[in-house]
């Protein structure tokens, strides 16, 4: 994909995101939902996620909500690998992310703090990721998953 079309859909979806926004809209933004598996060893942990799979839902994805369960997740799913960086600009909830390989491999967890004014940090995995898990900050902890530990999607 060449650079102009790159920004040319970069800026398309944050026009529209601009306008959800301003329109007070995104709350009603609906997610697929989904289940995945997270496996370390003998451990495993299934785990309900909203799916942002889409330009615009990936732009959204935890802004604006005001507490998130503690076993929840948000599953962003990439066509290809990428190395999109991640911000907390409108997210109220301390996170964590993990950025996960094509084989469904956790390569780096990162703290998230909330933004509340720019610049925001931007938050960028060390090599590209298909995809990233962010939840509750503390989650990978509790449960006893770090990098290395697998994910496999479920629906």
């Amino acid at each position: 994909m060449n650079i102009k079309r790159l920004i040319f859909l970069a800026l398309i979806v944050a026009g529209i995101v601009a306008i959800i926004v301003a329109s007070g809209q995104e709350k009603k933004v609906k997610f697929p939902e989904g289940e995945i598996v997270i496996t370390d060893g003998k451990k495993s942990l299934k785990l309900r996620v909203e799916i942002a799979n889409t330009p615009l839902l990936r732009s959204i994805g935890l802004m604006y909500r005001e507490s998130i369960p503690d076993d929840f997740g948000m599953l962003f799913v990439f066509e290809e690998d990428t190395r999109s960086g991640f911000w907390m600009k409108n997210t109220y909830v301390p996170l964590e992310i993990a950025f996960i390989d094509r084989n469904g491999i956790i390569f780096s967890i990162q703290e998230m703090e909330p933004c509340e004014k720019e610049p925001c940090k931007v938050y960028y995995a060390p090599k590209p990721f298909k995809y990233a898990l962010e939840v509750k900050k503390g989650f990978f902890e509790r449960h006893g998953f770090k990098v290395g530990s697998r994910i496999s999607i479920e629906k």
